[in-house]
């Protein structure tokens, strides 16, 4: 079912707004069904038993929502267990990475305070590094020291080798763990010869339990990234891009404008003004009388904005206070020195405001290798981070990797 237009939507900027109707009715669980549905392409879910669990969710009930993917997750990840003690290695890893999946979608709306949210988080890790560790090449863990504490990670090399290969530095936004980067892109880099590289900064996955959250100056954070990338005989120091998706739309460039090891910088989409974002957005609305009326009509949508709440360090309550907390979550793209690509789906680039912040960055990144790709709604690339198309996207990024890397 088509969705209401851009122009019957209003104007103001929802991320998770959706231009046609997958399965549910309420717009932030779609958007999260759809992003689950993008992950079949690179060994996520599997479509039949996805279906079936959607159809026992209650439309826009979390509780439902979080029931359901974590009953399916248990269900397969038993599956990939039994397989591996039977020997048969190729089944098993498969079924682990699918429900890694299904452990991570329940999370999306589950609050950091409820007791299940730590085990499931656990769970989740678990079949995940269980899967990933009978790839060919394996997916290795990392960890990069950062601040007193360490920011998790995962590198697959694209041969097992020590060569130094061209190499991708994945960055999540801000609601995203380390191990969806993964489902993201990662096998679209390992097939192209890229080896793959992710970590959770500051904000993201389970690091504001440590009291890491989200900050301006994530600069900071990614210089100790770039240094352990670096630091590695299998990484090409002259073909090291960084790729930012939703905030990190905004952690990767701001970290170019600094971090001139980054060879290759890309952003989808390009968020050089965050404030404003939170401003254009329904937050600054939604508050007392609004707020209780906003809870029953969209419960999965509030969960969501307490969950980035949470990350920023505010009380899950008080995501109202997220428009102040990113007043100073700004840069200037003038600032990127490397060539730079810039993606967004059709969709989003209908907002007034995205569609400025894009085009101003288009006019004044200062290396003519530059580039803006908007994703066609009509091959499922539209929404936003254009994750419903993850085999669209990668061979969009990769293809202008390649003409940069190697033109």
């Amino acid at each position: 079912m088509q969705a209401k237009t851009f122009r019957e939507q209003g104007q103001e900027f929802q991320a998770h707004r959706q231009f046609y109707r997958m399965r549910f009715k309420a717009n932030d669980m779609d958007f999260a069904f759809q992003l689950l549905m993008g992950t079949a392409v690179h060994g996520g879910v599997g479509i039949g038993e996805s279906f079936y669990a959607a159809s026992r969710i209650k439309d826009g009930d979390p509780d439902s929502w979080e029931r359901e993917w974590t009953a399916l997750g248990e269900r397969v990840r038993k599956r990939g267990e039994a397989a591996l003690r039977a020997g048969h290695v190729v089944s098993g890893r498969e079924a682990l990475l699918r429900a890694a999946v299904y452990y991570r979608a329940a999370l999306a709306s589950m609050r950091p305070s409820d007791p299940e949210f730590r085990p499931t988080v656990a769970t989740m890790r678990k079949s995940f590094q269980t899967g990933c560790a009978l790839l060919e090449p394996a997916l290795e863990r990392i960890e990069v020291p950062f601040e007193g504490a360490v920011l998790p990670g995962y590198f697959q090399k694209a041969a097992a080798d020590n060569t130094p290969r061209r190499t991708l530095l994945m960055i999540g936004g801000g609601e995203t763990f380390t191990e969806d980067l993964y489902y993201f892109i990662a096998p679209a880099a390992i097939k192209r010869g890229y080896n793959f590289m992710t970590v959770d900064l500051p904000g993201q996955g389970d690091l504001p339990f440590q009291g890491m959250y989200f900050r301006s100056d994530f600069e900071t954070p990614m210089k100790f990234v770039v240094d352990y990338a670096l630091s590695r005989p299998d990484v090409d120091h002259e073909r090291l891009a960084a790729y930012g998706i939703s905030a990190g739309g905004y952690m990767v460039p701001r970290a170019a404008t600094r971090e001139r090891r980054i060879r290759a910088c890309v952003a989808n989409s390009m968020i050089f003004n965050m404030h404003t974002i939170f401003l254009d957005s329904p937050i600054p609305k939604i508050k007392g009388l609004v707020r209780r009326l906003a809870e029953w009509r969209a419960p999965f949508q509030i969960r969501m904005l307490e969950l980035i709440a949470w990350r920023w360090g505010l009380d899950g309550r008080d995501f109202g206070s997220l428009v102040e907390k990113n007043r100073d979550v700004v840069f200037d793209p003038a600032g990127i020195a490397c060539p730079t690509l810039i993606l967004i789906g059709e969709g989003e680039h209908q907002n007034p405001e995205i569609r400025r912040q894009q085009q101003h960055a288009l006019q004044v990144l200062p290396d003519s290798r530059k580039k803006l790709i908007v994703g066609p709604l009509d091959e499922g690339a539209g929404h936003h981070v254009m994750g419903e198309n993850v085999g669209l996207m990668s061979a969009l990024v990769f293809d202008w990797l390649d003409e940069v890397f190697e033109g």
